[in-house]
C-alpha cells in the first residue's frame, strides 16, 4: 500500500527555508555585487533561495526548534537575521566603497566630475574613474577567492548565531570595531586617491604660477585635460599598491567568524 506524503513534514521544510533566507538576501543587497544592473532578477532570486535550501540543514541542526516559533518571534527572528546579513556584508563590502569613493575624489579633483556613467556593480552614476575602480573590485572580489570566503563565513554564521535564538548583547569591544571599519574605509580612499591628488595638486600650483605671470592665458581651460591626463597616468602607475592594498583587506576578511565572535 502506497504511504502518504507527509505534508507537514514538507510544511516545515519549507518554513525552514523562508527563515534562512533574510539572512542570506540581507549580505547580498548590502554587497554591491548582484545588482539588478549585472543579474536578472530571476536568476538572481533563485540564487539566493538555492544558497537558503543549501544552508537550511545546517540551521536546523543548530536550531531543531526554528520551525515551531510563535508569530511574534517571528518578527524578531526576522530582524535580527536582517541585521546579521547586513554586518556580514558590511564588512565584505568595504572593499568596493573605498575604491569607488577614491575614483570619486581623483575625478572631481581633476574636474571629470560631470563626466558620469552608469556604474553596474554600484547601481547608480558615477564618475570614470569610480566605474573603472569598482569594476576592478569586482573581478579582484572573484578571481582572489574572497567570493568563497565570503560564502563560507555566511553558512557558518548559522552555527554560530542559530536562527530562533535571539541576537546576543553586544560586548565593549564592539563598537570599537564597528568605529575601526569606517576608520579603515576612510583611511583606505585617502591613501588610494593621494598619488594622484598631489600630482594634481602640483599641477594647480604650477598653473596659478604661470596665471601669475601671464594672466591672458586660460589656466582653466588648460587644467581639465592636463589634470585628467597626469591622474590617469598616476593611476595605472599606483594600480600595483590599489590591488595590494584591497587584497590585503579581502585576505584579513579569513578571520572575520572569529572577530564577529568576539563581539557578539
Amino acid at each position: 500500500m502506497a504511504s502518504s506524503f507527509p505534508v507537514e513534514f514538507l510544511g516545515d521544510q519549507l518554513t525552514g527555508v523562508a527563515l534562512t533566507l533574510p539572512r542570506i538576501v540581507a549580505a547580498f543587497l548590502v554587497l554591491p555585487l548582484m545588482t539588478s544592473e549585472t543579474v536578472p532578477a530571476l536568476v538572481r532570486n533563485s540564487f539566493y533561495v538555492s544558497l537558503a535550501i543549501l544552508a537550511y540543514p545546517l540551521a536546523a541542526a543548530a536550531s531543531p526548534t526554528m520551525t515551531v516559533m510563535t508569530g511574534a518571534t517571528w518578527i524578531a527572528v526576522l530582524g535580527k537575521e536582517v541585521f546579521i546579513g547586513l554586518l556580514i556584508g558590511f564588512c565584505f563590502g568595504m572593499v568596493f566603497w573605498a575604491l569607488g569613493a577614491a575614483g570619486a575624489v581623483m575625478d572631481t579633483k581633476a574636474g571629470s566630475s560631470m563626466a558620469m556613467d552608469m556604474d553596474p556593480i554600484a547601481g547608480q552614476q558615477s564618475t570614470l574613474t569610480s566605474v573603472f575602480l569598482m569594476q576592478l573590485a569586482t573581478w579582484l572580489f572573484m578571481v582572489s577567492g574572497a567570493f568563497t570566503v565570503f560564502l563560507d563565513l555566511l553558512m557558518s554564521s548559522y552555527a554560530l548565531w542559530p536562527v530562533a535564538s535571539m541576537l546576543p548583547p553586544l560586548k565593549a569591544g564592539g563598537m570599537d570595531f564597528f568605529v575601526g571599519q569606517f576608520n579603515y574605509l576612510m583611511t583606505a580612499v585617502l591613501v588610494l586617491s593621494a598619488p594622484a591628488l598631489v600630482v594634481m595638486s602640483l599641477v594647480d600650483i604650477a598653473l596659478g604660477l604661470v596665471n601669475r605671470y601671464a594672466q591672458q592665458l586660460n589656466v582653466f581651460a588648460l587644467a581639465m585635460p592636463i589634470k585628467a591626463w597626469l591622474s590617469s597616468w598616476v593611476l595605472l602607475l599606483a594600480l600595483g599598491a590599489m590591488v595590494e592594498v584591497v587584497m590585503r583587506k579581502l585576505y584579513e576578511n579569513r578571520g572575520l567568524l572569529k572577530v564577529l565572535q568576539s563581539i557578539l
